[in-house]
């Protein structure tokens, strides 16, 4: 209970329990309008109540002591609550010669006698979600890369975007139509297939597939690839 009547003691006892909350979550619902330095009538000020805060201690009802917990108060007052937290904001106004204290929403708060300054909730919204890690893109590639080369070559059953930039067609055989041996350069070979053309280059995905017995050339779309037997590595376009 509530029994301190300065405010020498209580701001000392405030500030001694702000300094001992061991989490950032429980420092940011200890914040009051004090230790955000906010101690004059018309100031305003916002404080984050990261989600799963315990608040501080809280005097009054609607108006509250500037000394109560700013997210405490916010919670009592309907504006947030502990699981999801917020940012408050809030402003301070003149003191009341009482504070009465009442339960809800979670929150009893105490009641005061006179105190110098106040503050009032004046808003709150949702603490910014957290971005989703960024989808990584095509990973860039040469006209000469292959996927042995790549170091894909064995990752059977798994694909891969690839990039194929513009106006680089180089020479290197590729083996095989349509499926393609794993040394085949990947970006001629999808030039042979028809999914880019050589001047523009482009995004390709490609599946790992594993041995096959054999592997037929052809001429298509101005590039030509040879015949070989037996590989244990392969890949085709998708």
């Amino acid at each position: 209970m509530k029994t301190l009547s300065t405010p020498f003691t209580r701001l000392a006892i405030v500030a001694a329990a702000t300094c001992l909350g061991a989490m950032p979550a429980l420092a940011d619902w200890n914040a009051t309008a004090i230790t955000q330095g906010t101690t004059t009538d018309g100031d305003t000020g916002s404080v984050e109540c990261a989600p799963g805060g315990v608040p501080g201690a809280v005097w009054g009802t609607g108006t509250y002591t500037s000394d109560s917990s700013i997210c405490g108060a916010a919670q009592h007052f309907g504006w947030i609550n502990a699981a999801e937290g917020g940012r408050v904001s809030y402003r301070m106004v003149a003191g009341l010669g009482a504070y009465e204290g009442s339960s809800q929403n979670g929150v009893t708060t105490s009641d005061y006698g006179t105190w110098s300054l106040s503050l009032q909730i004046t808003g709150a919204e949702p603490l910014a979600a957290v971005a989703p890690a960024p989808t990584p893109g095509p990973r860039e590639i040469t006209w000469g890369d292959n996927a042995d080369a790549l170091d894909i070559g064995e990752a059977l059953g798994e694909t891969f975007t690839l990039s194929c930039p513009a106006d680089q067609f180089g020479g290197g055989t590729i083996w095989g139509t349509d499926v393609y041996s794993s040394d085949s350069p990947i970006c001629n070979a999808a030039v042979h297939r028809g999914h880019i053309v050589a001047a523009e280059g482009g995004t390709v995905t490609i599946l790992i597939l594993g041995s096959q017995p054999t592997f037929t050339g052809t001429d298509r779309n101005g590039v030509t690839s040879a015949d070989f037997g037996e590989w244990p590595r392969s890949y085709v376009f998708q």
